[in-house]
């Protein structure tokens, strides 16, 4: 549901009480790789405070649509509000939201290396696990 801009997902996850989250991470449901580290991602969020959606579900792709993130479709994207991150600056605002402390060696590094790192394993993710639906 929407709240004046705000997108507030009520959802009852596997033995977690009921959340109200503002926290979303869209991501590619269809790599493997992407996949995996969501769910090592999930199992980490004790407090179920990131809600994660498949870019291509209907949430992700309304989201996607009002948020206008069309041509970002291939990379994470974390959203808040009406505000949003994607690539590398994704992945450290879901590090802060869990509370892990490499993401205080990984704001040190620019944003470029980090973009750089982040789109050469984006770039190869099907190589380093494939395509849940058979696509390469």
């Amino acid at each position: 549901m929407i709240y004046s801009g705000i997108y507030l997902v009520n959802f009852v996850s596997e033995n977690k009480a009921v959340h109200t989250n503002s926290s979303i991470v869209l991501y590619d449901a269809h790599c493997n790789f992407c996949s995996a580290i969501v769910r090592y991602f999930k199992q980490k969020d004790n407090t179920n405070s990131i809600l994660w959606l498949a870019n291509d579900s209907k949430k992700g792709t309304t989201i996607i649509k009002e948020l206008k993130l069309e041509k970002h479709i291939d990379s994470i994207i974390w959203t808040e509000e009406k505000n949003y991150l994607i690539k590398s600056i994704a992945i450290i605002k879901i590090l802060e939201i869990l509370n892990w402390e490499i993401r205080h060696f990984l704001k040190l590094c620019p944003t470029k290396l980090t973009d750089f790192i982040y789109d050469c394993i984006a770039k190869n993710r099907y190589l380093i696990s494939s395509c849940s639906n058979g696509e390469n």
